[in-house]
């Protein structure tokens, strides 16, 4: 593919100083926090230690379907792969344990009697069940829990996956909202990220749901991916306007170690990904943020981009609103009770245990302090790019300009926030370094951290465990 990058000419070094406030960069578009996760040794019983008969709370839930079609070269999430005969019935047999799962999380005060708010069935490939197992688990949440009125109810998933049975379901079932995984529209650029539909199928199905009157349609974009060209991201941008789209997440591509992708590289067989502030991909950037501009969506948060109405609430509700969150099957993970709790992915330990009535509660954070938390809550609520005073305060009865001083001024120093009288707000600058902003409210008991490596990780928790590995000037340092 030709690169057809702009030239840039290259800024005096006072330039790049000045707009260089640390000396490394973070890219990564979310943080989870703290990010070491222990072996949970006690198993089930460690449930006897969490508060759950409690009047419940505001929460969402993660309903997590482990399996693909096919692996995606550079995912770092993929589980198990589920081929469409499923000759052992693989599939039946997962959702039967999963509402058992269900049921059993219901059966506690904590959950049954507070209010659902939003909904995410991802994974692995939310889509990728029978349409009869779909309406089955979104039957029984509904049964189960207290949904609230304004819920929102996304299904994450992949085109392919989709028959005219399921577009009916969809488009007349409690699903509010779709996401799928577009990544690409050019045929060449899904080869060779091993992308399991065609760029036709995603046009395809898009216009049928439109067709059906479902117009909440998210998609993820990826740009930088190998070979990529400005020229085929402006493409591909232009194509998702067109179609009418209401919500588009737009991620830099990432090579994740022990991944086929990375593995592809090494060996000379895929191009290696250019590097994230080269001109071609800074001209990315650009080209995402002025063509959705145009068209009337805004990056609401981080890599997100919405017209009006159509936010995620999902992430509004569990980041910036900070609500609990109950993940429910293999690879997911919890927040709740001062708690992070981890299920891990084997497909076979997660029913053998459901079926034993037990929770599949594999690895746990330490409980978090009051400060802990309120960390927690700045780095959540700031990928909306500001920190709003009077939410800070009715949450935890303080001040968070007293409760953040040294960060705040050094923030305020490095010209990456405003102070206004009722918020902080990340400007221009912060926003581009926005990650590292986030790592400023770190607790420096948890940099360097060595031995979470050595842990049984998985999914969005690998990065956050080798990022916290490193030392903090590592990404905070000042030049």
């Amino acid at each position: 593919m030709v690169n057809n990058a702009p030239i840039v000419s290259k800024p005096d070094k006072k330039e790049v100083k000045a707009k260089k406030p640390y000396r490394n960069k973070c890219y990564l578009p979310f943080i989870l926090y703290p990010s070491a996760m222990y072996k949970n040794d006690k198993g089930h019983a460690f449930i006897e230690e969490l508060n759950m008969d409690e009047i419940g709370g505001d929460f969402v839930l993660y309903i997590g379907i482990p399996f693909c079609r096919v692996r995606c070269k550079g995912c770092p999430y993929f589980v198990a792969r589920l081929s469409k005969t499923d000759p052992r019935n693989e599939e039946d047999i997962f959702v039967d344990a999963l509402i058992k799962d269900i049921k059993h999380w219901a059966s506690y005060k904590k959950w049954n009697t507070g209010s659902l708010k939003a909904i995410y069935i991802g994974g692995g490939t939310g889509t990728i069940l029978k349409t009869k197992n779909l309406k089955r688990i979104i039957d029984k949440i509904f049964e189960c829990f207290n949904v609230s009125d304004e819920y929102c109810l996304t299904l994450e998933g992949n085109a392919s996956d989709y028959d005219e049975e399921k577009l009916d379901y969809v488009a007349n079932s409690e699903i509010t909202r779709v996401s799928l995984g577009v990544q690409s529209f050019v045929p060449e650029v899904l080869k060779i990220v091993g992308s399991p539909h065609a760029a036709e199928e995603s046009i395809k199905i898009i216009k049928a749901l439109q067709s059906r009157g479902f117009d909440n349609i998210q998609m993820d974009l990826m740009f930088n991916m190998p070979g990529h060209s400005l020229e085929v991201w402006k493409q591909d941008l232009q194509t998702m306007v067109d179609l009418g789209i209401k919500h588009f997440t737009a991620y830099l591509y990432r090579i994740h170690d022990e991944t086929p992708q990375a593995a592809a590289i090494k060996r000379g067989k895929v191009a290696p990904v250019k590097d994230p502030e080269s001109p071609l991909v800074k001209a990315m950037r650009r080209e995402a943020k002025e063509i959705a501009e145009s068209f009337g969506f805004k990056m609401y948060m981080a890599d997100h981009y919405a017209k009006p109405g159509y936010e995620n609430k999902y992430n509004h509700w569990s980041w910036k609103v900070y609500t609990d969150a109950l993940a429910i099957g293999p690879g997911g993970y919890s927040y709740f009770d001062r708690y992070r709790l981890g299920t891990e992915k084997n497909v076979d330990k997660y029913i053998e245990r459901v079926n034993k009535g037990e929770f599949l509660i594999s690895t746990i954070s330490m409980k978090m302090d009051e400060q802990i938390e309120k960390e927690r809550y700045v780095i959540f609520t700031l990928l909306y790019y500001c920190v709003e005073f009077e939410a800070y305060r009715a949450r935890f009865g303080s001040e968070f300009l007293d409760d953040f001083k040294d960060i705040v001024e050094k923030l305020k120093r490095k010209e990456l926030i405003d102070i206004d009288f009722d918020q902080i707000r990340l400007t221009q600058l912060g926003i581009e370094w926005h990650a590292n902003v986030l790592l400023e409210f770190f607790n420096p008991m948890f940099w360097s951290d060595q031995e979470a490596l050595k842990e049984n990780n998985w999914s969005m928790n690998i990065p956050m465990v080798e990022l916290a590995a490193k030392n903090r000037d590592y990404w905070l340092g000042e030049f």
